[in-house]
C-alpha cells in the first residue's frame, strides 16, 4: 500500500494567480520528479480559497532522500519568490492503508479524525463495497500513528499530529458531501470540507521522469516577475 504526503494551504489574494501558474507548472512537477513519487492531485475548496495538495509515495522514505532535501532547500527562484504568499500551511505525512480508484472523479469530500488510522480500520469493507457499487470512484485512507516534527521551510506551522485523513471521490459533489456527514456524525469527526479536483498528474508523464528534479519553468517566472 502506497503511502501519502497531504498539504493545506491558502494563498495571499494578489497573488493567487501567480500562485496558479506556478504550483501547476513548476511546483508539482519539480516536487513529483524525486525518486519515490508516484503521482500528484491538487485541489480546491468548494468554500473558500484554500488548496489541498495530495502527494503518492511508494513509502514515506520519500521524504527523506537527499533529493527530496535539496528541493527544500534550494529552492528555485519561482519557489523563493512564491513561498512568503502562502498562508495556513499544514502538513500530514500519512502511512496508506487504501489508496483505490476505478476511475478519477472530479469531486472529493475530506474527513479528518483525530485519532490513529488502526481505529478507523473498520471502515474498510465499507468502503470497498461503496466502490464496488460505484457510489464512490474512488477512496483513500491513511493517517498519522505518532506526533512529527515541524516542517523546516515553514517552522511556525503546526507539527503534525496524530490524525487519520479519509478522501472520498466521486462524480456528483452533493452525495460525497451526504455520504461524509452521514460518516462524521456516526464517528463523532468534524463536519466534511468538499473540494473540487484540479489537476491529477503521474510521475511517468513528466517530461523526464528519470531526472531527480524536473528543470524549472523560468521562462514562466519571468513573465510574472517583471
Amino acid at each position: 500500500m502506497s503511502d501519502f504526503l497531504a498539504l493545506w494551504n491558502g494563498v495571499r489574494p494578489e497573488q493567487a494567480a501567480e500562485y496558479e501558474a506556478w504550483h501547476s507548472t513548476e511546483h508539482m512537477p519539480e516536487r513529483l520528479g524525486a525518486p519515490g513519487f508516484l503521482s500528484a492531485h491538487r485541489y480546491r475548496a468548494e468554500q473558500g480559497a484554500d488548496f489541498f495538495t495530495l502527494y503518492t509515495v511508494e513509502s514515506l522514505a520519500a521524504l527523506e532522500t537527499p533529493a527530496y532535501a535539496e528541493l527544500m532547500q534550494a529552492p528555485t527562484r519561482w519557489s523563493a519568490r512564491m513561498r512568503p504568499s502562502l498562508t495556513g500551511f499544514r502538513r500530514l505525512p500519512a502511512r496508506g492503508v487504501l489508496a483505490r480508484r476505478t476511475s478519477q472523479g472530479g469531486a472529493m469530500a475530506m474527513l479528518r479524525f483525530a485519532r490513529p488510522v488502526a481505529e478507523v480500520q473498520p471502515l474498510l469493507p465499507r468502503l470497498g463495497a461503496w466502490i464496488d457499487a460505484g457510489t464512490l470512484t474512488g477512496a483513500v485512507l491513511g493517517g498519522s500513528e505518532a506526533p512529527g516534527a515541524p516542517y523546516p521551510v515553514f517552522p511556525d506551522a503546526p507539527p503534525p499530529g496524530v490524525e487519520t485523513l479519509l478522501l472520498l471521490e466521486g462524480t456528483e459533489a452533493a452525495a460525497l458531501d451526504a455520504l461524509a456527514t452521514a460518516l462524521a456524525d456516526e464517528w463523532q469527526a468534524p463536519p466534511p470540507s468538499p473540494w473540487r479536483l484540479l489537476q491529477h498528474l503521474l510521475r511517468t508523464a513528466l517530461p523526464d521522469p528519470s531526472l531527480p528534479r524536473q528543470p524549472p519553468r523560468d521562462d514562466l517566472f519571468a513573465s510574472w516577475s517583471r
